[in-house]
């Protein structure tokens, strides 16, 4: 049966199950689904529904990085006690959880997409275990900033130049130097977000519209999207905090295949009106009408300066 056959075929019979009260069986099936089209119709929604109502027997998957994370979390945070197992790059996945009172019963850590395939493979023998449920967006920010700033000028630009250490694609440092200068030129605050080497080798000097959000921990530097008004960057965990907290979020991104990434990250965003899309082919040869994009929809920004 073709893929795009079988994702009808489960959902429809993950209902029916549903319907006789067969609520475990429903669950393979939304799962099935769920590997076909993450966010086909309302799997998710039916997925926890029925996950909620069965025995809650089963292992919970989470792959991938911290912006997969983050779609789970709300999820996550509903029922914090489930056999939630973590398969994941980012070294830190254990304190991140912690932080949030999430128990996990098992974590995996993979440097490269082949290891990646081989838990993948173990874990699939294991009957129960099943994809975690995602959630696009937030009910209510998880995390929250320690002390309270006072931004002497608005908008604020959240602008992060880097991406996920398995994705590639950071934004070209001409490109980012120049749309950091017009924007504040344009007496505009800036919070940068990266790490504290990658700050620092942008050479900048100091400006009090521009603010480092470069914590060692990541939580403090996420609880800061939500001051934005709106947050560009490439293909990372802070374009998908954004998006989750519906803030205006601009996208850089190559001009590629990534059905994945459009899917999950992209398209679902997009649809709802949150997120916004440049794609390149090649950045660096692009900077004008790139920062001409970025100028555009700040200027769409209805904020009270």
């Amino acid at each position: 049966m073709n893929k795009h056959f079988k994702k009808y075929f489960f959902y429809f019979l993950a209902r029916i199950f549903c319907l006789f009260g067969f609520y475990d069986r429903s669950l393979l099936c939304y799962s099935k689904v769920i590997q076909f089209r993450t966010f086909f119709w309302d799997v998710q929604a039916q997925y926890i529904d029925a996950y909620e109502k069965s025995t809650k027997s089963c292992d919970l998957e989470i792959h991938g990085g911290i912006g997969d994370f983050l779609q789970h979390l709300p999820f996550m945070i509903k029922h914090p006690n489930e056999n939630y197992v973590v398969i994941t790059h980012f070294a830190k996945a254990k304190a991140f959880f912690k932080a949030l009172n999430i128990h996990i019963k098992k974590i995996y850590f993979y440097k490269n997409g082949d290891e990646h395939r081989a838990i993948k493979s173990r874990l699939r023998k294991k009957a129960q275990s099943l994809l975690c449920p995602r959630i696009i967006f937030f009910k209510k920010n998880p995390f929250k900033l320690s002390t309270v700033f006072r931004f002497k000028k608005k908008p604020i630009i959240g602008l992060h130049m880097s991406t996920s250490n398995q994705t590639g694609g950071t934004l070209d440092e001409k490109f980012v130097l120049s749309l950091i200068k017009k924007i504040l030129d344009q007496h505009m605050t800036i919070v940068l977000f990266g790490t504290q080497d990658e700050l620092k080798a942008l050479r900048l000097k100091t400006n009090p519209n521009l603010i480092f959000a470069s914590h060692h921990d990541i939580i403090k530097n996420l609880a800061f999207v939500k001051s934005c008004d709106l947050l560009i960057g490439a293909e990372s965990v802070f374009k998908t905090m954004s998006s989750m907290l519906k803030i205006p979020t601009l996208v850089y991104h190559h001009d590629n295949n990534n059905h994945f990434r459009d899917r999950v990250f992209t398209n679902p965003y997009i649809k709802a009106g949150v997120m916004s899309v440049y794609k390149y082919q090649a950045l660096e040869k692009e900077i004008e009408p790139a920062i001409d994009f970025a100028l555009q929809t700040i200027k769409k920004l209805k904020v009270n300066v």
